[in-house]
Parts: C-alpha cells; sequence; structure tokens
C-alpha cells in the first residue's frame, strides 16, 4: 500500500478551537509521528494550545488527522499527529436507531459471526460483532420482525468497542428486492422515531 500522504500532497490546515479557521499548503515533508506543511500566503500565528485538523486528498477520498503544532519556520510548519488519518464519510441518508440480529459472513473466507444492528440507513449500516471479519467485503443477513435478506456490504469503517468490534458498512449493488427490504426496514424504524419525537 502507498504511503499517504507523500510530499507535495495538497492539504488544508482547519483551526477547531478558538475562532475555526483554514490555511491551504501541501505536504513539505513526512516524518514518524508528523508532518510538515508548506502554507500557501503569509504565516499566521500558531497556538500550540490549539486543536488543528489536517484534511488532504487520498486518490477521490478525503482523509483526516487530529494534529497538534510543533514549530513553524518561514516557510512551512510542523505538526504532531494526534491520531490515524481516517476517510471522511459523507452521509447522504438519516440513519436510524435499530436493534435487529444480524449474521456476518466474510466473503473472503468461511467466517459467521452473531451481532446486532446498530443503525440503518438507505445507503448502508453500523452493526456490532465479536470480532473484525476479514476482507473488505462481508454478506449480512438481517431479521427485522418476520423478514430477512442477505445483503451484500463493504466495510468502511470498524472500530474497537471493549471486546466487541463496530462495523461501519456501505451497501453494495442491492438487487430491487433487497432494496425495498432495506426502505422497509427504515421507513418503520423513522414512523417510530416520528412518534417518539411527538
Amino acid at each position: 500500500m502507498a504511503q499517504f500522504p507523500v510530499p507535495g500532497t495538497p492539504v488544508t490546515v482547519v483551526l477547531r478551537s478558538g475562532t475555526p479557521a483554514q490555511w491551504p499548503g501541501e505536504v513539505a515533508a513526512v516524518r514518524e509521528g508528523g508532518l510538515a506543511v508548506r502554507i500557501e500566503g503569509p504565516m499566521p500565528a500558531w497556538d500550540a494550545g490549539a486543536q488543528y485538523v489536517l484534511v488532504a486528498l487520498d486518490g477521490s477520498r478525503r482523509m483526516t488527522q487530529p494534529a497538534a503544532y510543533i514549530g513553524h519556520t518561514e516557510r512551512a510548519v510542523a505538526f504532531r499527529s494526534l491520531g490515524p488519518w481516517q476517510p471522511v464519510y459523507r452521509r447522504q441518508y438519516p440513519r436510524y436507531r435499530a436493534e435487529y440480529r444480524v449474521e456476518v459472513r466474510s466473503v473472503l473466507g468461511s467466517s459467521r459471526q452473531d451481532g446486532r444492528m446498530v443503525d440503518i440507513s438507505m445507503g448502508g449500516m453500523a452493526v456490532r460483532v465479536p470480532a473484525r471479519p476479514g476482507g473488505r467485503q462481508v454478506q449480512v443477513r438481517v431479521w427485522a420482525g418476520a423478514f430477512s435478506s442477505e445483503l451484500l456490504c463493504a466495510v468502511v469503517g470498524a472500530e474497537e468497542l471493549g471486546e466487541e468490534v463496530l462495523l461501519r458498512l456501505q451497501f453494495v449493488e442491492l438487487l430491487p428486492a433487497q432494496r425495498a427490504f432495506v426502505r422497509q426496514v427504515v421507513e418503520e424504524l423513522a414512523a417510530k422515531a416520528q412518534e417518539r419525537a411527538s
């Protein structure tokens, strides 16, 4: 896998605390645990106690990383990484909390594990399982009331939560019947959420 980012990668430095601001630039150097950014235009005043986020493109994906200011020269500013680079996922559809039973099967291997749905939208869902499955795609069977459907999903994120793993999944090429199943589930959950709100 190619290193990300590399010198020359366009990056925007975003100030999250105080008065929000941002400065465009490019990666000047990458070192273990941090990087230097060459800033376009005049060098701003940096704050060692402020919260910064670096935003860069990896192909077509926007990636972000929390960072802390270390120091600067006339043209470049050094940041220490405060976490891994993470993709930015833009949610197209509203998500609704759900607790349906699921079974997650790795497309590459033969692993099967029971889990619980956390939320769902027309674009994907989040589920909790005992361990992260291998590969980038999984088949997930969802039981919702008297109906069930098996849905092909891409794993777009995984986060350890104690003894479980939270998988963030995006639906892949749903057939009309599968899309109808997802729509039915989402519409029922949306109606329940509206009832609770009123």
